[in-house]
């Protein structure tokens, strides 16, 4: 069924008179006579009574005209839909967020983009950095904020956002809690808490303590950082921890971040993936654009919205 004619018999309706429905269209009314007459055609229905005063709507007409102004409402939210996700003001934003972005880092991007957005829903996914990855190339996500090291994929565009250090975290009475640097060796006998082991950082962690030939005695095997830093601030061992994860503990003076010996390379890569060849809504610019100011990383995608 042609819009136009929808279009055309809608305004006929409303107006009773198919020369007013044309100057409403801008068209001649045999244009909109025309559009009529093939809606009628197709639907073997004449749809209006043609009287000395204007026109009536006939049974048909009557019928159809609810389902027309449906149609048409829907064109109308598609269009500005649309429109809208161009220009930022408004459509859907579908990020992919590893576990810990989305609890430390996530919500501060987000607080900005809303900010100079507020119209956008936005939809988070979580997961594992190599969960998310496949997010972004199944484009159930239009980019993912995940960690290095992650597996190269072709069709996977890499931006490196930040570096942050992995952290001696322990309670403030420790006997090196005041101590400028700290060596593993003084840290043999000292009980350390573990937190997901599955994720990325902790094999880092675990990486770094090879290198250095260190065993350390681990105590509790927890599965969240939160209730590593809990333990801690209980005095109930020591962990490691990335920097963003701990630094209001450490501004509140709950924790104590003591500086390791030769632990320069420990270091995690915080890092935006998005599908290679994507073709980007003005939305999804808006929110690179947002991250890239936040980093003062160039994202590649030129002016955004």
């Amino acid at each position: 069924m042609d819009v136009q004619g929808l279009e055309a018999f809608w305004w006929i309706a409303k107006t009773g008179s198919f020369n007013r429905a044309a100057e409403r269209l801008f068209l001649t009314q045999p244009s909109v006579t025309a559009r009529i007459q093939a809606l009628e055609k197709e639907l073997g229905q004449q749809l209006f009574e043609r009287r000395p005063r204007g026109v009536r709507l006939t049974d048909a007409g009557r019928a159809l005209l609810p389902h027309a102004e449906r149609v048409l409402q829907d064109i109308k939210r598609a269009r500005q839909a649309v429109l809208g996700l161009q220009n930022a003001t408004g459509g859907t934003l579908s990020v992919g967020s590893a576990l810990t972005t989305s609890a430390y880092l996530l919500p501060e991007i987000l607080t900005r983009f809303k900010a100079l957005h507020p119209a956008v829903e936005v939809l988070v996914h979580t997961g594992r950095s190599h969960q998310v990855q496949q997010l972004v190339l199944d484009d159930t996500v239009q980019v993912g904020l995940v960690h290095a090291p992650l597996p190269s994929h072709a069709e996977i565009v890499t931006y490196p956002l930040s570096e942050e250090p992995i952290l001696l975290v322990v309670p403030p009475g420790h006997p090196v809690a005041s101590r400028p640097e700290v060596s593993l060796d003084e840290l043999t006998q000292e009980s350390f808490i573990t937190t997901d082991r599955a994720s990325g950082y902790w094999a880092l962690v675990e990486q770094w303590w090879a290198s250095q030939g260190f065993v350390p005695h681990i105590t509790m095997e927890l599965d969240s950082i939160e209730a590593a830093k809990r333990m801690v601030l209980c005095g109930l061992g020591l962990t490691l921890l990335p920097h963003s994860t701990v630094k209001a503990e450490i501004a509140l003076g709950q924790v104590v971040a003591v500086p390791l010996a030769n632990s320069a390379n420990l270091r995690r890569q915080n890092i935006l993936i998005h599908r290679r060849g994507k073709i980007w809504s003005g939305t999804a610019r808006a929110f690179l654009r947002t991250v890239g100011e936040m980093f003062n990383v160039d994202l590649g995608i030129g002016n955004a919205v």
